[in-house]
């Protein structure tokens, strides 16, 4: 018969292997890269067939035959480049019109920071709203961002490139710099696009997302 002594012994040790086992098969689950680099890869290939597609498109005939034989330019995948940072919420100052690559200025206010590090260098990112969508059912829910980074006119459109998030639920946010975009003017000319502030320069170089069209 096992003395109480034993029995707490049993208990603890059954208690940290199932803690081990299961922090273990948790931290798997978030860092697969091999689903990881798949997803991404799929979301690539969607945003191909929708610009070509005639139904949704938004780029005119010459265009889409310029993207049919060209397609979208890519860095390979990279988890690395998905990183955690801390959103904070700050719609205290003003809403203003953004400067564009033409005269037109649409409505944005700030609505909050986020923090992060890209390669052991702290960044630091101006998160933006477009007020006059902002209670349109779908794009209303987005926030945007644009920055620069160390690549821009190397291997990535000079102009900067943008990123989209969902308005945070909470403080901690992932941000995927894979997901990053070139603005319609990297693709013709006869596009308005915001241009990056000043703030949005990142002093580091981001090998991800996409890359140069021309």
């Amino acid at each position: 018969m096992l003395s109480l002594k034993d029995l707490v012994k049993m208990l603890i040790s059954s208690f940290i292997f199932t803690f081990f086992v299961i922090g273990c098969q948790t931290a798997e689950e978030k860092t697969d890269p091999d689903q990881y680099i798949k997803k991404i890869q799929k979301e690539r290939i969607e945003k191909n067939k929708e610009l070509l597609d005639t139904t949704v498109s938004r780029f005119n005939q010459e265009e889409r035959a310029q993207f049919a034989m060209k397609g979208l330019q890519y860095f390979p995948p990279d988890i690395n480049y998905e990183v955690d940072a801390e959103f904070v919420v700050d719609t205290s100052t003003a809403v203003f019109q953004m400067e564009t690559t033409t005269d037109r200025k649409p409505n944005y206010r700030i609505y909050g920071y986020l923090d992060f590090n890209i390669n052991d260098t702290a960044c630091h990112l101006t998160v933006f709203q477009n007020v006059d969508f902002k209670d349109h059912p779908e794009h209303g829910k987005y926030l945007f961002i644009p920055f620069n980074d160390n690549t821009n006119e190397f291997t990535t459109y000079g102009g900067g490139r943008y990123i989209d998030i969902l308005i945070p639920a909470s403080p901690n946010i992932t941000l995927d710099f894979n997901n990053a975009y070139n603005p319609y003017c990297a693709y013709a000319d006869r596009w308005s696009c915001p241009l990056v502030p000043y703030e949005n320069q990142l002093n580091v170089t981001i090998p991800a997302g996409e890359k140069k069209y021309k």
